[in-house]
């Protein structure tokens, strides 16, 4: 049978350091973390989880608590979740509340009384919901504080660390790309707009139009539930309805699709009637035809940040009050595809999935 100096070796690295891995006592890096937990596996080497939980106090589980598996963003987020707490010695428990707040809150609970060290969460609480905002800031079960990271929302301002995408600019760019591509009456296919996100990305679309001198109507806004589904049935309404519109921006690359599939079945060509551009840069929206223009967002960049920075307040390395302070605003990037320029530009994603 395998012992921690065996796994030293293998790895490497000190004793103390194996022994700083294991009961997650004082901070080791990523990499060393990484090499040790290899070791680990390739040994075999037996921990014992209940004297290690005891002696620290930690159950080395993180709560993830997420919308929907149905949305494709989500896997690749979640794969850089579980690797980055897994450098951490962290496993995880995922619940998926399917859009719905009340059940969001029973999982919070549940997590809660299963005395996890710290919870990710992407919320879709109303954004004017701020005694949920503050709870969530102040999470604990007895004496135990529980920190939370956000995802996709910025929560920052409530001392929650918040990991998301910079979605005012990235609209108004995607928005821009539109008019600059010969578009001038622009549907926006947004997700509900109770959630802040959405609401982002709702005013950089506005500010793009008024930046490049045209109106704000509420003619071309509708509002999906970021489902295929409800991106189809948006434009089929528009269409059935008489609205002109050349351009679509959508708030996710699965409404977008959903959109495709309409203005096929009405035989309009994209891009030469209509161009359209999605969010998120999920895997499909490079093969499907035409592939769709759209915002690129670091989805494993953000799963890996929130599970590090989470670890990181476990450990007691970034204080209760500090958390806002460590929130990051990721930078996105345009994918420009054949649903705007009409050529097939080979951004395919053929990774993560």
């Amino acid at each position: 049978m395998a012992s921690i100096k065996d796994v030293a070796s293998r790895a490497g690295v000190s004793i103390s350091t194996v022994s700083n891995v294991i009961n997650g006592k004082k901070y080791v890096s990523a990499e060393l973390t990484q090499k040790v937990l290899q070791a680990i596996d390739e040994l075999n080497y037996e921990v014992d989880l209940i004297a290690r939980s005891l002696k620290n106090n930690r159950t080395m589980t993180i709560g993830v608590i997420i919308t929907s598996l149905n949305r494709i963003f989500i896997p690749q987020v979640l794969n850089g979740l579980q690797q980055g707490a897994e450098a951490y010695g962290y496993h995880m428990l995922i619940y998926a509340t399917n859009e719905n707040i009340e059940l969001e809150k029973k999982y919070l609970q549940i997590l809660i009384n299963s005395k996890v060290d710290g919870i990710i969460i992407d919320t879709v609480a109303d954004v004017a919901d701020e005694p949920y905002y503050q709870q969530l800031a102040r999470l604990e079960k007895g004496s135990k504080k529980i920190p939370v990271v956000s995802i996709e929302r910025d929560l920052s301002r409530y001392s929650i660390c918040s990991i998301y995408a910079d979605n005012v600019k990235s609209a108004f760019r995607a928005t821009s790309h539109l008019i600059e591509s010969g578009c001038s009456k622009i549907l926006h296919i947004s997700g509900p707009q109770v959630i802040e996100m959405v609401l982002c990305r709702t005013k950089g679309y506005q500010e793009a139009l008024r930046e490049h001198g045209l109106t704000v109507s509420p003619m071309y806004a509708a509002e999906g539930d970021f489902s295929p589904l409800s991106g189809y049935r948006v434009v089929k309404q528009m269409v059935n309805d008489g609205v002109e519109f050349d351009g679509i921006f959508a708030d996710n690359d699965q409404m977008a699709i959903g959109a495709i599939k309409a203005l096929k079945e009405y035989e309009f060509k994209i891009p030469e009637h209509i161009k359209l551009v999605g969010f998120d840069n999920t895997f499909v929206s490079s093969i499907v035809k035409p592939s769709l223009s759209t915002i690129n967002v670091p989805k494993y960049r953000m799963g890996w940040l929130a599970a590090e920075n989470l670890c990181r307040m476990i450990e007691e390395e970034i204080g209760r009050n500090d958390r806002g302070n460590y929130s990051v605003e990721l930078t996105t990037n345009l994918m420009v595809r054949e649903s705007t320029c009409g050529m097939n530009m080979e951004n395919w994603d053929l990774e993560g999935w």
